[in-house]
């Protein structure tokens, strides 16, 4: 196998284990999860981008004739990229004791200070740094206010 081979193989079990541990690890830790919230994606276009570079350059490697693990590493990286952009949603989990927010899980007991922005952010001081929540829906901006005033 390749150099590029290796690269794609690492980038893939990355990405796989990203996406298997934030669909079905982060629910089951610390508690049962309370309230689930849907979030914006950041970045959008630069998502798209880069996965139409991905789908651009396996049809170029495959009109070539380009043959091996190479090319089926790509369109396996392009398929869990397109994954990745298009169907997944980003979520905060509320747990009992904290929440979860990408791959970090944060006490409600850090928390120093929230702040409700007019565009959809819950900003969200701790001791260590300022979390941006950029929720879907204003009105989940409630129901997250809600579960942290129970907490």
């Amino acid at each position: 196998m390749s150099i590029t081979g290796i690269i794609l193989l690492v980038f893939i079990i990355v990405m796989a284990g990203y996406l298997i541990y934030e669909s079905a690890v982060i629910p089951s830790l610390k508690g049962k999860t309370e309230l689930v919230v849907p979030l914006r994606k950041r970045l959008l276009a630069d998502q798209l981008i880069f996965a139409a570079m991905l789908i651009i350059l396996y049809i170029s490697n495959y009109f070539r004739g380009v043959k091996g693990w190479d090319n089926y590493l790509l369109l396996i990286a392009s398929f869990l990229f397109i994954y990745y952009v298009f169907i997944r949603s980003p979520k905060a989990h509320f747990k009992d004791k904290g929440f979860f927010y990408g791959l970090f899980y944060t006490e409600y007991d850090r928390i120093k200070e929230m702040k409700l922005s007019e565009d959809g952010y819950l900003v969200v001081d701790t001791d260590r740094r300022r979390l941006l929540l950029p929720v879907k829906r204003v009105e989940d901006l409630e129901s997250i206010l809600n579960h942290l005033l129970e907490h």
